[in-house]
């Protein structure tokens, strides 16, 4: 039998399942469970608890894991014989055309590489949707992509993977559809189902009919990865015994109603009734970046597009306010870390070569590169060791010793303390666009409401994605949401 589970933002969707899974694990061999995401992290968090709950070893849950690794794993084969960045670099020399082979490794996909070239994603987009990719080429009408170009790199990379026994990304999903045997479960989860592609519905019905239940979760409401492949249809329409969570834990009341009045306005969805927690919260809308009071809190500041983030970071550090974007570690955390090195030395730690290493490349004139070369690498350092026997020159504050720091990072670090901020954490501020974010929450949200051009052309055709991703980004709150007006004509109507 099929459950569909239906989670809006904050109502414990993933948790529910972990304790369906749970459930069957009092009666039920692990290995007759699949728990399927899009997730690494999420499928591990599964698979942990099952083996703390359980005493079971990872090796007793072999089918808790995301479906393209769920193929791999299927089909037997190796990461040698996946495509990889050599082999996108030979084919990119033999055809005389560039790609753009620079390695990407997601966390969803378990180190196998995909290409991040323009071409090679057209290309795997295409099949993602089961559609010959020159055909979707015309129904995508990218300009910035040359059909001559495409037609040559289609018709070269299925000749060099088959001369080479090759298969690339979408080839996993492929094969195992065409030859795999999907195996027999007690029960079958699912995750995130609003964004699976039209050929991750099929692997996903193959498992299904092998299965005696199934539990399918996700929420179409929150389905922003149209562009990657998603179809949501399927998962509005799909037919089983329907359970919708109803009680939020994040969402406040004031934006909760907000976000609400914006996904009334998307045509075709699963109507749901849920209710905001008890909190107020608040919606503030504020005519810049610059009148929003950063000073408390964590927060999230949103935006539809990437080329909006530096911008977004420039307003950030003229507020002298420690921030990063995405989940990405920030410069300065990291010198700071090398100022922190000095200062324990300064008051007498003995610090290791590899320490002393870091705060020697931050000094240009302070320390005698001859005589650093004469340290031992397994050696402990005082202060005063260096400064006798290893040219060591100065015992000053940091700003002053270490000079390579550079004047600009010196004068924010500087300022970043003054004004209170701890950069021996994660900065307080992440900015990330909303498609970023899908999964995060903070105390306080800040949304701004620009659209690229590409993207507000669409907005004007059809507005339903756009609905959908800002209502993503207001149900990212947990207490406060300020909106940001509209700087240019090209917004979304918030």
């Amino acid at each position: 039998m099929r459950h569909i589970i239906y989670g809006p933002p904050g109502t414990g969707k993933t948790h529910t399942l972990l304790e369906h899974i749970e459930s069957f694990l009092e009666s039920t061999p692990p290995d007759q469970i699949g728990y399927f995401t899009f997730s690494k992290n999420a499928a591990g968090e599964g698979k942990q608890r099952a083996v703390d709950k359980f005493k079971l070893s990872y090796d007793d849950l072999p089918y808790f894991q995301t479906l393209h690794s769920f193929c791999f794993n299927q089909l037997g084969i190796n990461k040698n014989q996946v495509m990889q960045p050599k082999h996108y670099r030979e084919l990119s020399e033999k055809m005389e055309i560039e790609l753009d082979f620079n390695q990407k490794q997601d966390e969803d996909y378990d180190g196998v590489f995909y290409s991040t070239d323009p071409y090679i994603q057209m290309i795997n987009l295409a099949r993602s949707k089961e559609l010959d990719p020159i055909k979707f080429y015309h129904l995508a009408n990218n300009s910035k992509i040359s059909l001559n170009k495409l037609e040559i790199i289609v018709e070269e990379l299925e000749r060099y993977k088959e001369q080479n026994g090759l298969i690339d990304f979408p080839d996993m999903l492929e094969k195992f559809l065409d030859s795999g045997e999907a195996p027999r479960l007690r029960v079958m989860f699912v995750d995130e189902a609003q964004d699976l592609s039209l050929i991750q519905w099929r692997l996903v019905k193959k498992i299904e009919e092998k299965s005696q239940d199934s539990y399918i979760s996700g929420d179409d409401d929150q389905a922003i990865y149209k562009w990657n492949g998603a179809h949501v249809n399927t998962f509005i329409n799909l037919e089983g015994e329907r359970t919708v969570l109803d009680q939020s834990q994040r969402v406040p009341q004031k934006p909760f109603a907000l976000a609400n009045r914006l996904i009334k306005r998307v045509t075709n969805r699963v109507e749901k009734e849920w209710l905001p927690k008890q909190d107020e919260g608040s919606v503030q809308r504020c005519n810049t970046l610059h009148d929003v009071n950063f000073k408390q809190g964590k927060w999230l500041v949103l935006a539809q597009a990437n080329y909006m983030l530096p911008e977004i970071g420039n307003i950030l550090d003229e507020k002298n306010l420690y921030w990063q974007r995405r989940n990405s570690t920030p410069a300065i955390k990291n010198l700071y870390t090398i100022i922190q090195k000095w200062n324990e030395l300064r008051t007498g730690v003995p610090l290791p070569y590899n320490d002393c290493k870091k705060i020697f490349n931050k000094m240009s004139k302070n320390w005698d590169k001859k005589l650093f070369k004469s340290m031992i690498k397994d050696g402990f350092y005082d202060i005063d060791t260096l400064k006798e026997k290893y040219g060591l020159q100065t015992e000053a504050e940091w700003y002053e010793a270490l000079d390579e720091l550079g004047d600009q990072h010196i004068t924010k670090i500087r300022k970043l303390i003054d004004s209170g901020e701890d950069l021996t954490k994660n900065p307080r501020i992440k900015i990330s666009t909303i498609h970023g974010v899908k999964g995060n929450e903070r105390e306080n949200v800040v949304v701004t409401t620009d659209l690229a051009g590409a993207a507000f052309d669409e907005y004007q055709k059809n507005s339903d994605d756009m609905n959908r991703l800002f209502y993503v980004a207001c149900t990212r709150t947990e207490r406060n949401l300020y909106i940001i007006e509209p700087q240019t004509r090209k917004a979304y109507n918030l």
